[in-house]
């Protein structure tokens, strides 16, 4: 932060020349202000300057940061000493851009900008002139530029064809005051008199204008004649460039006037006034040569001499502790992009992994649906007849061990045989009534397709349990074959078959895919028919028991 701000101010020093006419001659025309080594075509947001009209004022532009530039305005005509009007123009904006503009070479101590004022703006497609917010103004003496005061706004652009105008107040130009005048002059009113006093040092009109009665106008002209009264002439240092505009009530700025002499002495006055200045503006120049000392001793002086400046409006204290502020809002902001690009780097690194994740799951179910298909197919090469019958009658009476399951699987990997694919509406056979969910399971056909308009999981689990293993086998099982530890005493039961409770998962996954194809929803909502299959055996317990009981308490009774 230090070594920007001396940077800022060598380049105030040798660059801006606060009030040297020789190097802000004149104001921008079409100026577009560029990012240092940049090279190339400008782009929307490298922004262009103007002044080349009637009332514009600006001298010259700087460009400090991508959001931040400083506009050093000319001064007033035959008085290097007085900067206030400003009125300006910008273009080739981008949208929702921000910027903040410095006027770096304001002459006045106090301004209205200090009590709530702030800058006129307006554009071309809103040409009525507003205020920017005060709230975004600020009105400063800054150490960096040779403690001037320095007046800066903060503004956004919100359309990017627009052209945005910024003015110091309300601009009245000569061309608008000369036709207004114009206008009252052809009116040939009897109580207004406009004369011509003489001409400026453009060469401007000055005129004169009167405002009364006729019978007053008349005694008045006659009483100028009478008393040979004298119209006094405004002194030269006073006279200000056509346009130029200042706040009314800022300050008591008092009009010297001198003597009317004759045409001899006044040409006299006029040339010695135009020495004194030149020769005023030639000594700054030689100061400010002769002042060539480094970066860091001229941000030491300006330092020190804060200390000793009574009308500063940013206190010492203050400033350093914005200074300190500043860096470490930066140190903080390093921080923040540093943890942006590991996070980045980490959201790179996830999405891969979900990408080759969704590549796993859809192989996964590729897998078991081949699974499936192979097993049906071995179990009618095999003859399913008789374990049909069987498992009509007794559902339990015969279950696969785990020998032949593994012959099974054995046979199925290497057998030769490759059934068709099967379409996914098709992937539970139906014969004689019967649907074969798998593994040698078959279900009433007429209860499979009640089942299928279960609503929720939870019944369509229970269901699913009832169907396969039966309400008989239910109550004198359990999922997990643990007993419970509610009671100390209680004798651990048989636990299910795990194929058939994969079976009960894979028709549940069906079903649940049909819903949604989030697989995290998916595993949350399987997780759950453990819970199910515990909930139903604990039901048909408890209606057992119930039964139990009414039997015992009617046999009491007879």
């Amino acid at each position: 932060m230090t070594t920007n701000m001396a940077e800022r101010s060598r380049t105030a020093e040798t660059g801006s020349a606060i009030g040297s006419d020789d190097i802000i001659a004149g104001n921008v025309s079409k100026y577009i202000v560029l990012p240092a080594g940049y090279c190339g075509q400008p782009k929307k947001g490298h922004l262009i300057f103007d002044a080349c009209f009637e009332s514009g004022n600006l001298g010259r532009v700087d460009h400090v940061t991508e959001f931040e530039y400083d506009l050093f305005i000319r001064p007033d005509t035959c008085n290097p000493r007085f900067r206030v009007w400003f009125n300006f123009t910008v273009e080739n904006v981008k949208e929702s851009q921000r910027v903040i503009f410095n006027v770096v070479n304001f002459s006045k101590t106090k301004s209205l900008y200090r009590d709530g004022m702030a800058p006129m703006v307006k554009s071309t497609s809103r040409p009525k002139w507003q205020r920017i917010p005060s709230k975004n103004v600020y009105y400063y003496r800054c150490p960096d530029h040779r403690k001037n005061y320095v007046m800066s706004f903060a503004f956004c652009f919100d359309r990017e064809d627009d052209t945005y105008q910024f003015a110091y107040c309300y601009p009245y130009t000569y061309t608008r005051l000369q036709h207004y005048l114009d206008n009252l002059q052809r009116r040939n009113m009897d109580y207004f008199c406009r004369e011509l006093l003489g001409l400026s040092v453009q060469k401007r009109r000055l005129d004169l204008l009167t405002i009364t009665s006729p019978e007053d106008k008349t005694d008045l002209e006659n009483s100028v004649m009478q008393k040979k009264i004298k119209i006094p002439k405004l002194s030269l240092n006073h006279i200000e460039e056509a346009g130029e505009v200042t706040d009314y009530g800022e300050e008591d700025v008092e009009l010297r006037h001198s003597k009317r002499q004759d045409g001899r002495k006044q040409s006299e006055g006029t040339h010695k006034s135009i020495e004194a200045v030149v020769a005023r503006l030639e000594k700054q120049n030689g100061m400010s040569l002769s002042n060539t000392s480094s970066p860091e001793e001229a941000f030491m002086e300006t330092t020190e001499g804060m200390n000793n400046m009574d009308d500063a409006v940013v206190p010492r204290i203050l400033y350093e502790e914005l200074l300190r502020s500043y860096q470490q809002q930066q140190e903080e902001m390093r921080h923040i992009q540093q943890e942006l690009e590991r996070t980045r780097r980490q959201l790179v690194q996830q999405a891969k992994k979900l990408k080759e994740y969704g590549a796993l799951v859809s192989e996964m179910k590729e897998l078991r649906d081949l699974n499936r298909r192979l097993q049906d197919v071995l179990l009618l090469r095999l003859g399913s007849g008789p374990a049909i019958e069987v498992e009509k009658v007794k559902p339990e009476s015969i279950e696969p061990e785990p020998e032949v399951q593994k012959t099974f699987n054995e046979e199925a990997n290497t057998s030769t045989y490759y059934p068709a694919p099967v379409p996914v509406m098709d992937k539970y056979i139906l014969e004689n009534g019967k649907v074969h969910l798998g593994s040698g399971i078959w279900v009433d056909e007429e209860k499979w397709h009640q089942l299928q308009v279960t609503q929720g999981d939870s019944k369509y689990t229970k269901n699913l349990a009832v169907m396969i293993w039966g309400t008989d086998v239910l109550k004198n099982r359990s999922v997990t074959g643990v007993a419970t530890k509610k009671k100390k005493d209680a004798v651990p039961k048989p636990p299910l078959s795990p194929h058939k409770l994969s079976i009960v998962r894979e028709c549940l996954y069906d079903r649940i895919a049909q819903e949604t194809v989030d697989e995290t929803e998916i595993a949350q909502r399987l997780s759950k028919v453990n819970k199910y299959i515990c909930e139903k055996i604990m039901d048909i317990n408890k209606s057992c028991k119930n039964e139990e009981r009414r039997e015992i308490a009617k046999y009491n009774l007879q």
